[in-house]
C-alpha cells in the first residue's frame, strides 16, 4: 500500500501518536526495557480500497451571521476566500 490518507480522525491519530511517544519516553526514563511491542506503540486503523469509498460533502450550516447583513458577511469572507 503506497499511501494512506486519513479522511476523518486525523486529530485523534496525531494525539494517539503523541501519547505513544510520551508513554515510550516515560518508560525509558524509568529505566524500563522498551521493545516496540508495547500496546502504546499501536492504534487501530482500517484501510478501504478507494473503489469501495464514497466521500460525501461535509457542509456546515450557519445559524447566525452574528449581526452582519448578508452582503457584509460575504464581504468579510471575501477578505480570506474566493467567493463565486
Amino acid at each position: 500500500m503506497p499511501n494512506t490518507y486519513i479522511a476523518d480522525g486525523h486529530h485523534r491519530a496525531a494525539s494517539a501518536y503523541n501519547v505513544g511517544k510520551m508513554r515510550r519516553q516515560t518508560r525509558i526514563e524509568a529505566g524500563e526495557n522498551v521493545t516496540g511491542e508495547e500496546p502504546f506503540n499501536f492504534f487501530m486503523a482500517l484501510h478501504y480500497p478507494a473503489d469501495n469509498l464514497m466521500i460525501l460533502d461535509y457542509n456546515r450550516v450557519l445559524k447566525s451571521l452574528n449581526g452582519l447583513s448578508s452582503s457584509d458577511f460575504i464581504a468579510k469572507l471575501s477578505e480570506h476566500f474566493t467567493i463565486d
